[in-house]
């Protein structure tokens, strides 16, 4: 009979695949779940007794800021007792690496509403394998080379195309550096300079190396379908998965159009383009759950 060190007992687990949860019991030794179901004899060297819970693996977390608080902060209770267990990091194509002293120095007083001033940092990496070599976090953390922290970098905050291998190079070394994608924020300086050439040959890069394109695009707004659509196409001629960040129409003037965005997203030729999102549940002030009206494919009673 196999002890376990550890033993949840009656829980509804939910188990990440995407299939129906299931009550059972989940056995846990040498750091490693070893087994899962009806384990009606089995021993442990501590049971803890779940009954009315769900337990799941650990959430990760698609889009933080968090990139100098976790180096400030590295146990980082506000999320992992809220079960998250990994962060992805570099959003919004600004963060720290790779950059040089002066592209450092505009990132910080760019992001410091975001990231925060921290004294205990003293900047002293340059390379994406130097910046995370920092992380020392209760969380796992996952990085995107920022697009305009590259941009940065390489022209300062010239409104230029760039030669064909000025950025090419630092995306491609920040992906082989341990990078798992790509991010953009095409709503600020310097990335909004960018057009789509630059974007596709910089997802060619991230896609040849297993990794994917992270953007905020260029329109939250009045132009917000049209803006997805965008990111689908960069990513279509790129051959490069795309992750749609905060992935929402709720800005004024999109009332009602979460419908079509969906039906767009619905569309897609998934031997074109692999597509997901991500999506924040800010309800406007005025908003309350009992006035919300939802759509005819909404339900109140979870994920069908």
């Amino acid at each position: 009979m196999v002890e376990f060190d550890l033993l949840f007992k009656n829980g509804m687990i939910i188990d990440g695949t995407g299939s129906p949860g299931f009550v059972g019991d989940i056995g846990v030794a040498n750091g490693r779940i070893q087994k899962m179901g009806k384990l009606w004899d089995a021993k442990a060297k501590r049971t803890i007794e779940i009954r009315g819970h769900m337990i799941a693996p650990g959430f990760v977390d698609m889009h933080t800021h968090s990139d100098l608080m976790l180096l400030a902060y590295p146990k980082a209770e506000a999320k992992t007792m809220q079960g998250v267990t990994t962060e992805v990091i570099g959003q919004d194509g600004l963060s720290f690496a790779p950059a040089n002293r002066e592209a450092m120095e505009n990132v910080r007083s760019m992001t410091a509403g975001w990231n925060g001033e921290h004294e205990c940092i003293k900047f002293d990496w340059s390379s994406v394998k130097e910046f995370l070599a920092k992380f020392h976090t209760s969380p796992n953390v996952a990085f995107c080379v920022p697009h305009g922290t590259v941009r940065l970098t390489v022209m300062g905050s010239e409104n230029r195309r760039p030669t064909k291998e000025e950025m090419r190079r630092l995306v491609r070394q920040g992906m082989k550096e341990g990078a798992v994608g790509l991010s953009t924020g095409m709503s600020y300086v310097p990335a909004m300079f960018a057009d789509n050439d630059e974007l596709i040959q910089l997802c060619e890069e991230t896609a040849q190396l297993g990794g994917y394109f992270s953007p905020h695009h260029r329109s939250y707004g009045k132009g917000a379908l049209e803006s997805y659509a965008e990111m689908v196409d960069v990513c279509k001629k790129a051959r490069c998965p795309l992750h749609l960040t905060h992935c929402v129409m709720s800005f004024p003037g999109n009332e009602g159009k979460a419908v079509e965005l969906v039906k767009m997203l619905n569309s897609i030729d998934r031997r074109e383009v692999d597509v997901t999102v991500d999506s924040y549940c800010y309800l406007p002030r005025s908003t309350t759950l009992a006035s919300m009206v939802l759509p005819p494919w909404a339900t109140t009673e979870g994920p069908q």
